[in-house]
C-alpha cells in the first residue's frame, strides 16, 4: 500500500507518530524507491531482509537548490548512486538508527557531536540502519560549484575531497548545523519556507558557501592564502582593473600587458602566485560571470547567441560547453529559469 500527497498542506501523522506528517508511506521495499525515484531522482537500493515487510514513511520535499527528505524505516536498507543521479551534497541528520557512508577506501558513520556530508557522486554505498528516523538535506551542486566560482575566481574541475565528518563543537560546525536545522524545519510539513523562493536561494548559497569557506577540502589552502596574504602586485591589480574596465573589448594579453607596463611572463607569474590563474583565464571568468548576469536578468530580451558574442566568446557552441563546466547548467537553462520570473 502507499499513499503519496504532493501538495504542501501539513497533515497530522497516520497511525505512527513519525515527528513529521508523512507525504509519501508505503509497507514493502519496492514503493519506497519507485516512490523517491519520481519525486527525487535515481538511484540503486537494496534491502537488507524481506522487501515485502518494509514499513516506511517520508515527508519529501523540493525547493530552489534543496531537497529535504524527513523519513523512517523499520528496516535496514543500503542505497547506491547512478550514472543519471542528480549530482548533489548531501547532509545526514539521524536521530535514531545510524547511516555509514563509504568514500574511497575510507568508512566514516554518524554519531552524536558530528554530521556526515557528502558529495553523492563522490560516495560509495551508503548503509541506512533501521530502525532509522532522519532528515537529509540535499544542496543542488551546481550551487556549490558557482560558489566556488566566485570564491575562487576559477571553476571547479575536479573532484573538492571534502572532509565528510564535521564536528558540531565547533564554531563553523556550529554555524552550518543550525543552518541546516533551520532550513529543515522550514521545510517539514510544508513549511513557511517553501513559500519563499527568495530566502530559499539565498540560504543554498549561505550554506554552499559556509562549507567552502569553513569545511576541509582540496581548495581550502588556496582560499586560506587568499584570506591572508597576500595583497596582490601592483602590476596584478592594475590588470585586473584594466580588464574589468574594457571587459567587453578584444583583448589579448600582450596588449593588457603592455597597457601595465610589464611583460607578458611577469603578468603570467603574478596572476598565477596571486590568483591562482593566468591572466586568459581570469578574464574568461569575469566575462562569464558577466554573461551569466545577463541570462538572468528577466528584462533582457537578447538571445544567448549575442550575449555570448557581446562578451567575447566567439563561438557558441564552445561558449555552452564552458558555461555548463563553470555553472553546472547551459546557458539556455539559466535563460529559462529568468524568463519564468517575467
Amino acid at each position: 500500500m502507499i499513499s503519496s500527497r504532493y501538495d504542501n498542506t501539513a497533515r497530522a501523522p497516520e497511525r505512527e507518530d513519525y515527528g513529521f506528517a508523512p507525504t509519501h508511506q508505503g509497507r514493502d521495499f519496492e514503493s519506497m524507491v519507485q516512490t523517491l525515484s519520481a519525486g527525487y531522482g535515481v538511484f540503486a537500493a537494496q534491502p537488507l531482509g524481506s522487501d515485502r515487510n518494509f514499513a516506511w514513511a517520508a515527508d519529501l520535499r523540493r525547493g530552489d537548490g534543496f531537497t529535504v527528505l524527513h523519513s523512517a524505516f523499520q528496516s535496514s536498507w543500503t542505497v547506491r548512486t547512478l550514472d543519471e543521479s542528480p549530482q548533489h551534497l548531501a547532509f545526514y541528520l539521524p536521530h535514531t538508527g545510524s547511516f555509514r557512508v563509504s568514500i574511497g577506501k575510507r568508512t566514516v558513520e554518524s554519531g552524536a557531536g558530528h554530521l556526515l556530508m557528502a558529495n553523492n557522486h563522490e560516495a560509495g554505498d551508503r548503509f541506512v540502519q533501521g530502525p532509522h528516523a532522519s532528515d537529509v538535506l540535499f544542496l543542488d551542486w551546481k550551487v556549490v560549484k558557482r560558489m566556488l566560482v566566485s570564491l575562487m575566481d576559477t571553476p571547479l574541475s575536479e573532484s573538492l575531497d571534502l572532509e565528510p565528518v564535521l564536528d558540531l563543537a565547533t564554531q563553523p560546525g556550529q554555524l552550518i548545523g543550525n543552518l541546516l536545522q533551520t532550513i529543515v524545519q522550514g521545510m517539514r510539513n510544508g513549511g513557511p519556507l517553501l513559500s519563499s523562493p527568495l530566502a530559499m536561494a539565498t540560504m543554498s548559497e549561505t550554506l554552499a558557501h559556509l562549507v567552502i569557506r569553513f569545511g576541509h577540502h582540496r581548495l581550502s589552502g588556496q582560499l586560506e592564502k587568499k584570506k591572508v596574504s597576500l595583497v596582490a602586485p601592483w602590476h596584478v591589480r592594475r590588470a585586473i582593473d584594466y580588464m574589468h574596465a574594457n571587459i567587453a573589448a578584444p583583448l589579448t594579453m600582450t596588449v593588457v600587458a603592455n597597457d601595465v607596463g610589464v611583460s607578458l611572463r611577469a603578468l603570467q607569474t603574478g596572476f598565477k602566485a596571486f590568483r591562482g590563474t593566468s591572466p586568459a583565464g581570469y578574464l574568461r571568468t569575469i566575462r562569464l560571470q558577466a554573461a551569466r548576469e545577463q541570462l538572468r536578468d528577466p528584462t533582457n530580451q537578447r538571445s544567448v547567441r549575442d550575449i555570448c558574442a557581446i562578451w567575447g566568446f566567439g563561438h557558441a557552441g564552445r561558449f555552452s560547453i564552458i558555461y555548463r563546466s563553470t555553472f553546472g547548467e547551459s546557458p539556455r537553462d539559466t535563460r529559462l529559469r529568468a524568463e519564468r520570473l517575467r
